[in-house]
């Protein structure tokens, strides 16, 4: 049967952790692995089972992405990857069985996320350590972090409706105001609060990343501006990490109503953004949705030069020989894990699918406008990609490596000159997003992404 992730959510090893921690880490978070596959399985089960379909590439009946949903999409479209290809099955394959499927994990992340950070903060109220119910926290937020980087591998129709409201109250990087936490956070420890109408760059996932894996306890902010912090920074560190956990645990509370938003809005028996996509409501052809598809993947070039380029120095926005420092994910060390994260969701998208198992995506369309050389060699570079930065994550943190490289080496690095290592991961993911940018789009005959068009990079 296929599984419900890709990949176990590993976190990266900081420095102040012993290698027993690291121990008793490991297992942890095997056991809420296991635990998370048993709470995912009712909703992957409900668009996957053992068998597979007969479509025009060449597999056989019962596949459960097939599944009849019940009456909310039109009948020829209740099993979408079976009989001959189309455009409009691609497009709902890939609405029930990527987007939304990744909109039902991420939404079953968040409360075992708020579950493990109540124990932790409970812990914490009872005097503990907490080490293990702190490790455990953390680990429940790197699960929901990458299920969300995974769905966020195309921000599309439900993620970036009005004005990318539940977008960016779920994840704000690089808008975050840290010096707004840590005042909630102190205001919260003397009178509790609510998060209600907080801006963006003061909650979601970023903020909790900030509160759970900031190893230093002390406020970001200017103590002569903001006096209050200096009465903040004296407290034990015990309080301070019980001060953050409370506003944590107020925070995931924002979080897990929008994930639950989300989830229905894709959800084929309630919002059923799929049939949108092809019953003319929302785009007005469905070469027009195509292009919506395609739009979204493009946020591609955010991995290739915001979240990997500019800490290498290998983007404009850099203008020094490295800025290690604007990594994702500073605190948690999850950058390569976001990165990969990402890198499948897109691929999911690409073929149809998060295994090999057929299914109809933009692979398919490529093969029927008489493109399969371009299909083969975008799964060839998304393969390369996402093995590479595998491969990167085994070496430490993204921060880490960027610390160590020769600046130099790395702007003579490439695909196929790998000079510098983690450059060529750069390398490798740019590659991808070229390719989607040029032959992809020439060959489907599709317009360029608005953010992108005339980007030669």
């Amino acid at each position: 049967m296929k599984t419900c992730h890709n990949k176990g959510f590993s976190g990266t090893k900081r420095p102040l952790e012993s290698e027993d921690f690291m121990k008793a880490k490991s297992l942890i978070l095997k056991v809420s692995l296991a635990a998370a596959a048993c709470l995912l399985m009712a909703s992957c089960s409900d668009f996957f089972d053992t068998d597979k379909p007969t479509t025009s590439r060449g597999s056989t009946p019962g596949n459960n992405s097939n599944k009849p949903q019940d009456g909310s999409l039109p009948g020829e479209f209740q099993k979408p990857n079976e009989g001959p290809f189309s455009e409009e099955k691609m497009l709902i394959n890939i609405g029930v069985n990527v987007l939304s499927r990744s909109a039902d994990n991420f939404a079953a992340t968040v409360p075992v996320l708020k579950n493990s950070l109540r124990q932790y903060c409970e812990a914490l109220s009872n005097g503990s350590s907490a080490r293990r119910e702190e490790t455990q926290a953390q680990l429940d937020w790197e699960r929901a972090m990458l299920a969300f980087h995974e769905l966020e591998a195309a921000p599309f129709g439900p993620l970036l409706d009005d004005g990318r409201f539940l977008n960016d109250y779920i994840y704000s990087w690089p808008y975050l105001n840290t010096c707004d936490i840590d005042k909630k956070a102190y205001e919260n420890s003397n009178t509790p609060i609510s998060s209600d109408r907080l801006l963006f760059n003061v909650r979601g996932l970023s903020a909790i990343e900030y509160l759970l894996f900031e190893k230093s306890l002390k406020s970001t902010c200017n103590l002569r501006a903001n006096p209050a912090m200096k009465e903040w920074n004296d407290r034990p560190a015990s309080q301070k990490k019980l001060d953050r956990c409370l506003w944590a645990q107020e925070l995931v509370k924002d979080v897990e109503v929008k994930s639950a938003t989300l989830k229905s809005r894709w959800s084929v028996a309630e919002g059923n953004f799929t049939k949108a996509l092809i019953d003319g409501s929302r785009y007005k052809s469905i070469k027009e949705s195509i292009n919506g598809l395609t739009d979204a993947m493009a946020h591609i070039e955010k991995l290739k030069d915001a979240k990997l380029g500019a800490p290498m120095a290998r983007h404009k926005d850099c203008t020094e020989d490295k800025c290690p420092r604007t990594v994702e994910h500073l605190y948690s060390g999850l950058s390569l894990g976001s990165a990969e994260a990402q890198l499948k969701g897109f691929r999911a998208i690409f073929t149809g699918s998060f295994s090999n198992q057929p299914a109809y995506g933009l692979d398919d369309l490529l093969e029927k406008s008489g493109r399969s050389d371009v299909a083969a060699k975008v799964v060839a570079a998304l393969d390369k990609a996402i093995a590479s930065v595998q491969a990167a994550q085994d070496k430490g943190s993204l921060f880490d490596q960027i610390e160590a490289m020769d600046p130099a080496l790395c702007k003579a690095t490439t695909m196929t000159d790998r000079k510098e290592e983690i450059c060529a991961v750069h390398a490798d993911v740019r590659e991808v997003a070229f390719l989607l940018k040029t032959e992809v789009l020439a060959a489907l005959a599709l317009r360029a992404p608005p953010t992108h068009q005339g980007d030669n990079d």
